[in-house]
């Protein structure tokens, strides 16, 4: 991407990201932190899961266009959010899981393929029958854009993270469901949108296949070209975590694909989405996404975690590694605690986060 057409605030982003790539550290992220978490009691940016258990915000802050239409808050608080964490000096990054476009009504937020109404990557292109709603999609988040901006008036620069896991068949625009040559193009349109006809100029733009990655012609095949990436991203997460189940070995051979990737493009990579996801149901509980309540099978995860990376030049020119989201008690990435209740994995995280080569946001001055 012509670094000539960004706004200087990106432009600075960009560079931070490529100095802690080349430093003894990763910074930390969180989706949602800010106006979801389950210790919280403001949903504003003042609070977050990480900050109530460690006293500040972690370094990377993720949130989604979903939020713009009720499903995870409503925008005018998420601008009021994604402003009160960029005074805290969290980075933002922005994903998204785009609505099916070719469904109405209550199914519109169905992000993922319909069969009985398919192409929808190809119909949202230009000539496309539902190009017209795309745009309209678009133009919101060039809306979120332009009014997040900061004290002087300046817009917040953001890592924009469209059409992730695209490797995968989960999601309208992954796998079979799109042509890896329509994917690019889609991809690329998108951004020549924003940028060139919104004249959004505070984003940068990351590209996040699902791992594992077992090559580089694997992790390429969808790339939409350097003009078009500025952050080489993995998602990958450890279902089912048990001792030995060999996850971080295998995280770590995806990094090692990546880096030389992201070497031979000149540009930085990060782990876009990381967890230890439970995936169990309790009869009495219900359904575990991420951590369990209590019983965890890896009661050290985070320790795991910042061993392996920092086993290999791979891991630890990693800029940033983001988990998911906080969403309630019986779905959640990050240990917390809550009144009388402290997660059993709440001292493995502050140990992880207090080892000197794990950053989180700045403290604010007093």
């Amino acid at each position: 991407m012509d670094r000539d057409i960004r706004e200087p605030a990106a432009i600075s982003l960009l560079e931070r990201l490529e100095d802690e790539a080349y430093s003894d550290s990763i910074l930390f992220g969180h989706q949602n932190a800010g106006h979801i978490g389950v210790s919280i009691t403001k949903r504003d940016g003042t609070q977050s899961d990480v900050k109530n258990l460690t006293g500040v915000h972690p370094a990377v802050a993720g949130v989604d266009t979903l939020g713009f239409f009720g499903y995870e808050g409503n925008k005018a608080d998420l601008i009021k959010t994604v402003k009160q964490l960029h005074r805290e000096g969290v980075i933002i990054t922005l994903s998204s899981h785009m609505p099916n476009f070719s469904l109405g009504g209550k199914d519109f937020y169905d992000y993922s393929p319909n069969v009985t109404d398919g192409n929808v990557g190809e119909r949202i292109l230009p000539g496309g029958d539902l190009n017209g709603k795309y745009i309209r999609f678009l133009n919101e988040i060039a809306d979120f854009a332009k009014e997040c901006v900061d004290l002087y008036g300046d817009r917040i620069p953001m890592i924009f993270r469209p059409f992730h896991e695209c490797n995968g068949d989960w999601f309208w625009w992954g796998g079979k469901n799109l042509s890896a040559e329509k994917y690019i193009e889609l991809f690329r349109y998108t951004i020549d949108y924003l940028s060139n006809f919104c004249g959004i100029k505070n984003f940068l733009y990351c590209y996040s296949p699902n791992g594992q990655i077992h090559s580089a012609e694997q992790y390429m095949e969808r790339y939409p070209g350097d003009d078009y990436v500025d952050i080489m991203g993995l998602d990958q997460y450890n279902d089912r975590p048990s001792e030995n189940d060999g996850f971080f070995t295998s995280l770590v051979d995806s990094l090692k694909v990546i880096s030389e990737c992201a070497e031979n493009h000149g540009k930085v990579y990060a782990i876009t989405e990381v967890g230890a996801r439970t995936l169990d149901s309790n009869p009495k509980a219900g359904y575990y996404e991420g951590l369990a309540p209590s019983g965890n099978a890896v009661k050290n995860w985070y320790t795991k975690l910042l061993e392996s990376l920092f086993l290999d030049d791979a891991g630890v020119r990693c800029a940033y590694l983001l988990v998911w989201a906080n969403f309630s008690d019986n779905q959640f990435w990050v240990p917390y605690k809550k009144g009388d209740f402290t997660h059993e994995m709440c001292y493995d995280f502050i140990d992880f986060c207090n080892s000197g080569h794990i950053r989180l946001a700045p403290k604010m001055q007093a």
